[in-house]
Parts: C-alpha cells; sequence; structure tokens
C-alpha cells in the first residue's frame, strides 16, 4: 500500500502520537524547571538543547513512517551488525563518563550506541522470531535467539553499564514468550537470575533455591539437553556469584547495598535516594510550582534533569503530575502492545512487543529508583529525562511502531 498524506491522516494510531508529544513537552518543562534556577551550573540552558533533540526525534519518527516493515525486515541483521559494531568501537575508541565508557564522540557530538543498539536488537530478533522454520521451544533455535542478546550485553558489561545490559535481557524475555515460548521454558531461563540473587542473599536461601529448582525438573520432565544445560548453568551461577560480585565496579556494588538500605549511608549511597523520596513526598497533591521546588530548585536532588526527573515532577507539580506523566506512559505502553495484537504481520507485531517493553521498563525501573524501589541504574525515563541519544532512540521508536501501525492490513 502506497503511503500518502491522506493515508497518515486517517491510518496513524494519533492517540498514541499525541500522547508521546505530550510526555516531550512534559519533559523539557521539567528539564527547565530543574535547570532554571542553577545559573552557575553546566547544565544551565539544556531545556533549550533538549528541545532541539526532540525536534529532530519527531523528525526521525516521521521519516521512519515511511518506510514499509520489508525494509527493516531485509536491514535488521545489517542494522544489528552495525550497533555491534559501534559498540565494540565505544569500547576501543569511547569518551568516559560516570565511571564507564558508555559514548562515542563524533566530531562535537557525542552519541550512545547502546541506546541505538536496544532497538537493533528489537529489529534483528523479530526478524529471527518470525522466521517460519523457527520453533522457540527446540533447544538450538532458543538458543541462536539468546546469542542475539548475550554478544550485546557482552560488550555493553564491558563498558561497565549493568543497568543498560539488564534491559536488553529484559527486552528480549517478552519477545521469545510471544513467539511461544512455554512457561516452563520462561522460569527456567530465569532460574539464573534468581539463583544469583539467593546465593548473594547467603548459602540458605541457594540451599532453598536449589531444592526449589530440583523439585520444578522434577515434575515438568523437560528434554536431556535442557537438563543437563539447566543444572550446569545453576550450578555454575551458584558457585561463581561471590566473584561476580567482586567483578562489580565499587560505585555498582554501593547502588545495590543501598537499595536495601539507604539510610546506612545518607550522606553517601544513600544520598540521592533519600533526598528523592522527600522530594515526592512534599509535593502533596498539586505540588509547590514551577520552579517552586526547594528540593529541585536548592539542588538537594542530584542529577534533576536526567535519573530523577520524576522527582523534580512530583515534588513541583505534585500527586496529580506524578499520575499524569504515569498515565501518559502506560497509555504509550499499552497502545503498543494493543497494536502488536491487531497486525497481521508476525515481523511486526514482534517489533512492537519489544517497543512496548522497552518503554515499560525503562519507566518501571526510572519512577521505581526514584521512590527506592528499584536500585539507582542510570537509565532514562523514556521522552521525559535529558538525553540527545535516548530522544532520538525514543522517536524511532514511536516512529517504527506508526508505521507498522499505518501498515496493519498488509
Amino acid at each position: 500500500m502506497a503511503i500518502t498524506a491522506r493515508n497518515v491522516r486517517e491510518l496513524i494510531d494519533w492517540p498514541l502520537a499525541l500522547a508521546t508529544i505530550a510526555l516531550i513537552g512534559i519533559g523539557i518543562v521539567g528539564i527547565a524547571s530543574a535547570t532554571g534556577e542553577q545559573a552557575a551550573s553546566r547544565v544551565q540552558g539544556l531545556a533549550t538543547v533538549q528541545a532541539v533533540w526532540a525536534s529532530l526525534a519527531v523528525t526521525v519518527a516521521i521519516a521512519t513512517l515511511f518506510l514499509p516493515a520489508r525494509f527493516w525486515h531485509a536491514m535488521a541483521y545489517v542494522i544489528y551488525g552495525v550497533a555491534i559494531a559501534a559498540l565494540f568501537a565505544t569500547l576501543v575508541a569511547g569518551s568516559l563518563g560516570m565511571g564507564a565508557e558508555r559514548w562515542l564522540q563524533i566530531g562535537p557530538i557525542r552519541v550512545q550506541p547502546s541506546e541505538f543498539g536496544k532497538l537493533a536488537l528489537i529489529i534483528a530478533l523479530s526478524r529471527f522470531l518470525s522466521g517460519p522454520r523457527v520453533r522457540i521451544n527446540r533447544f538450538w533455535d532458543l538458543a541462536r535467539a539468546l546469542a542475539l542478546v548475550i554478544v550485546p550485553v557482552a560488550l555493553i558489561r564491558q563498558q561497565p553499564d549493568l543497568g543498560t545490559s539488564l534491559v536488553y535481557l529484559a527486552v528480549a524475555l517478552p519477545m521469545v514468550y510471544f513467539a511461544g515460548l512455554r512457561n516452563l521454558y520462561l522460569f527456567l531461563l530465569l532460574s539464573p537470575i534468581v539463583n544469583a540473587a539467593c546465593a548473594f542473599a547467603g548459602w540458605i536461601s541457594w540451599l532453598a533455591f536449589c531444592l526449589l529448582f530440583v523439585g520444578m525438573l522434577f515434575l515438568t520432565k523437560p528434554t536431556p539437553t535442557w537438563t543437563v544445560v539447566l543444572i550446569v548453568v545453576n550450578l555454575g551461577v551458584g558457585i561463581v556469584a561471590p566473584i561476580l560480585w567482586n567483578e562489580l565496579t565499587p560505585y555498582q556494588q554501593r547502588r545495590i547495598e543501598t537499595f536495601f538500605n539507604p539510610e546506612n549511608d545518607p550522606l553517601g549511597a544513600g544520598y540521592q535516594i533519600i533526598q528523592s523520596k522527600v522530594a515526592i513526598g512534599s509535593g502533596g497533591v498539586w505540588g509547590k510550582g514551577f520552579q517552586q521546588g526547594s528540593q529541585t530548585q536548592l539542588a538537594f536532588v542530584p542529577e534533576t534533569h536526567t535519573d530523577f526527573i520524576f522527582a523534580v515532577l512530583a515534588e513541583e507539580f505534585g500527586f496529580m503530575g506524578a499520575i499524569a506523566v504515569t498515565g501518559l506512559l502506560l497509555f504509550v505502553i499499552w497502545r503498543i502492545i494493543k497494536m502488536a495484537n491487531t497486525l497481521n504481520n508476525r515481523f511486526a507485531s514482534f517489533v512492537c512487543i519489544g517497543v512496548g517493553t522497552l518503554i515499560a521498563f525503562h519507566s518501571f525501573v526510572n519512577i521505581g529508583m526514584t521512590v527506592g524501589l528499584m536500585p539507582v541504574t542510570g537509565l532514562p525515563l523514556p521522552f521525559v529525562s535529558y538525553g540527545g541519544s535516548a530522544m532520538l532512540t525514543d522517536g524511532y521508536a514511536i516512529g517504527l511502531v506508526l508505521s507498522l501501525g499505518l501498515r496493519r492490513f498488509e
């Protein structure tokens, strides 16, 4: 179907597009509030910069509307390969920031390849899972799908950027589940993560997990190949968990420890979470008003324009402002997941599941860390937090979803 201006007006998902624009606008207002009173700070004027990035993101989204699903299907592995090359280049020649090599310097612009890599993984994994001969419950098909995920995760882990590497895993699991993965296999895939957490907690919790795991194997009776691999992997994870802990950088260890008890170090590692919760709680129902939040304007809350932008909005616009942001994010996620179930193209459906999961995971972790429910990971709030790479990726993602929706009957 040829895409014309009339097609766009009639078939585009306007509620999704308008909700996205509303979130972008809210983010620019929040950044302006967070930086407006800090005249001596380097973040002065970032609201204007964010508006420029937002304009570019909208332009990217509009351009993406005119590229059909078959284009993205044909280019999926090429895009993935470019993303892997960029991640490797970041390790070799990346610029340092926040204790990690996460950026590539291209002239006067710094880009974060791990942000663009998320969509590259979604597109490549969508192509693989939509293949006519792929049966996701077969061991080797699932192994090949997971191999697409493990490569970028390993590269990002070396930066080191633990939070972003977890995003790749979080995006992949719902996609393989949507492909028809059995509940048992999903549980067993998640078992190494639970295993590691129990091992960190102590030998008693790890022993309890082992007994539960053996019981699940006995009841479900997976194939011999699955059984051997899962036993080896889980035993290995449990044994090397203390070693993995020592492999984390000191700031990553502090973030995890602070998550469990921020009051142990209120002036150090726990400072961010404590001040964020104070800011959110002090906002009340309607908030203190634009640029009137004491925690924000006096810089008690750090990284207000990026990691803790939600705390700024909650303090200055109150509970109603927080509900508005959360509601818009949930609406965007719902529209994308709903679209995935209405498309006739399996590849397009997988892309929508991946994009919806990406936005949902970022939103849950970012808001969760501002209220003390999640460790501080540095993941931005979609469409709201400051950041050029994240904004362009979000714009590209929404443009891709809208483009697939335009061709929903193909």
